[in-house]
């Protein structure tokens, strides 16, 4: 995996300039003013750089004294080497995570967005050291988005299969459900109960996968205003089992039950929440 002997690394502008298997890979770094109370890797989604409200989350970490890290994964932005979605990425994100000591944060948690938290699950489950992973709106089983994409927008599989593949077991191998066994910190889980691209079926697959190996999984419906949902729960909705909040360091998976793919104040809310806790000595 090249995660045995630490990354070399220069400081780039407001960033990092580090390497692993030969590519060269960028990492924006918002640092706060005194010592930093821990990182958090927040794991952008899609194929672009990232966007200005990443950006302006790593400022807001920064401004709670925590070191705000926005990778700009393989073949995006600032970042050399080719798309892999979730293979590659994973790994570089992996091997970044142990730079962190050497910026000043003796402990970090993830946070992913989309196809950013398939690459923060496998990432922390690799490195061992998370406190915690957010895995916001994230895909689970990359069979069924292509299914998904070749009724809906047909037009997005070419672009699709050129980066994922399209037999089988090169779809399989994208999956984070392998990985939810090993990783040992909490998991928060944030679906959208509305998406046309990751049906909750996914989400509950996932907590499956965690409450397989022991875990327990505590669970909500919230809705936009992040007040409880009271509403029936229907279709794929139906697979959440609420049960209400637990503590922050046990899994939680929460659902947005009228959510489109989309982070909302309340979802942010709640990722915050989590993080925070997670940050404490």
């Amino acid at each position: 995996m090249g995660l045995l002997n630490p990354p070399s690394w220069v400081w780039e502008g407001e960033g990092v300039r580090y390497r692993r298997a030969g590519v060269s890979l960028f990492a924006q770094v918002c640092r706060p003013k005194g010592p930093s109370q821990g990182a958090v890797l927040l794991v952008p989604g899609g194929f672009g750089p990232p966007t200005a409200s990443m950006l302006a989350r790593c400022r807001a970490w920064a401004e709670r004294s925590v070191l705000g890290v926005v990778p700009h994964l393989r073949g995006r932005g600032r970042s050399g080497g080719r798309i892999t979605g979730c293979l590659e990425e994973a790994e570089d994100l992996a091997h970044l995570a142990r730079l962190l000591p050497r910026l000043g944060a003796d402990r970090h948690a993830y946070a992913g967005y989309s196809l950013g938290a398939c690459v923060a699950l496998k990432a922390a489950a690799l490195e061992g050291k998370a406190r915690g992973v957010v895995f916001a709106i994230g895909p689970v089983d990359f069979a069924e988005q292509v299914a998904i994409l070749r009724r809906s927008r047909p037009e997005a599989l070419p672009r699709w299969r050129e980066v994922f593949g399209d037999a089988p077991e090169a779809l399989a191998r994208q999956s984070p459900l392998p990985y939810a066994s090993r990783l040992r910190a909490p998991l928060l889980l944030l679906q959208a109960g509305n998406d046309p691209l990751i049906p909750p079926t996914q989400a509950c697959r996932l907590r499956d996968a965690r409450e397989a190996m022991g875990r327990r999984v505590h669970q909500v419906a919230l809705t936009r205003e992040g007040e409880v949902w009271t509403g029936p729960l229907t279709k794929g909705r139906a697979c959440l089992r609420p049960t209400g909040f637990g503590p922050e360091g046990e899994d939680h998976l929460v659902l947005f039950p009228d959510l489109h793919h989309t982070v909302i104040p309340a979802m942010e809310a709640l990722a915050e929440r989590f993080l925070l806790s997670w940050m404490r000595p």
